[in-house]
């Protein structure tokens, strides 16, 4: 009976070191697990667009600068557009003259004077004439570029009082209230990773630690590294902040 005592008191120390080190295994494992998640990033802007002109026309004014920052319809580029004031005015005028003609045409139609016919072309020139001014209304609206989003100057192609062409870049805009991550990471992550999960990135230049989340997982795998891009959205960006720092990305 003494030596089944010893034994199962034996047996129950046995346990005891076993469960202990698979605990230890699994908090060594997780550790390890847990200083692997991690991968560099690059800050970039959410958006960026290059400017171009839809007419041809003189610059009259460029109100600001490269790496100036600059809200979301503020004046970028104005033209000089008398031209097509000018246009616009002349072909209003022939939009009022193509409407009274019509009005008139129909009154001497109640009285029989001219055919139905007479009526519908002259319709039809009220349409064309009315077709025509919304082009020139158009045409001057294109005469001011203003910001489509809150963002900042990268860099100005051209100056004022020159006569540019449509299709001429004018200026590169970048957004600055949004900003994103780039990163790559092992294939195998994708496995626990979704949209929205939470991430710290730690900015180099600036030597601080901003919020973010996981906002894109890439499409494909890459067959000879065996990693994934992924793309993060920074929660709590600051002005200090800028497209193109990097830093190091705790998951």
């Amino acid at each position: 009976m003494l030596n089944t005592m010893i034994m199962k008191i034996t047996e129950i120390k046995l346990l005891k070191l076993l469960a202990n080190s698979i605990l230890i295994s699994s908090l060594f494992i997780s550790n390890a697990l847990a200083e692997k998640r991690e991968s560099r990033a690059l800050v970039v802007a959410s958006q960026q667009a290059v400017l171009s002109s839809e007419l041809a026309a003189k610059i009259d004014n460029i109100p600001v600068k490269e790496m100036q920052r600059f809200k979301k319809g503020d004046l970028l580029i104005q033209f000089d557009c008398s031209l097509y004031e000018a246009q616009k005015d002349v072909v209003s005028a022939n939009a009022n003259s193509a409407l009274i003609k019509m009005e008139s045409d129909e009154q001497m139609l109640q009285m029989r004077t001219i055919g139905k016919y007479d009526l519908e072309l002259s319709k039809s020139e009220y349409e064309k004439a009315k077709a025509e001014l919304l082009i020139a209304e158009l045409n001057l609206k294109r005469c001011k570029i203003s910001a489509p989003f809150d963002g900042a100057v990268e860099e100005i192609l051209v100056n004022t009082f020159e006569t540019i062409q449509p299709q001429v870049e004018l200026m590169k805009i970048i957004q600055t209230d949004v900003l994103e991550l780039e990163m790559v990471v092992s294939s195998e992550w994708i496995s626990w990773l979704t949209i929205g999960h939470p991430i710290v990135v730690y900015i180099d230049e600036i030597q601080k630690e901003f919020n973010a989340t996981v906002s894109g997982i890439g499409a494909n795998v890459d067959p000879v590294s065996q990693t994934i891009q992924l793309k993060g959205t920074i929660t709590d960006a600051s002005p200090a902040l800028l497209a193109g720092m990097s830093g190091r990305v705790l998951f």
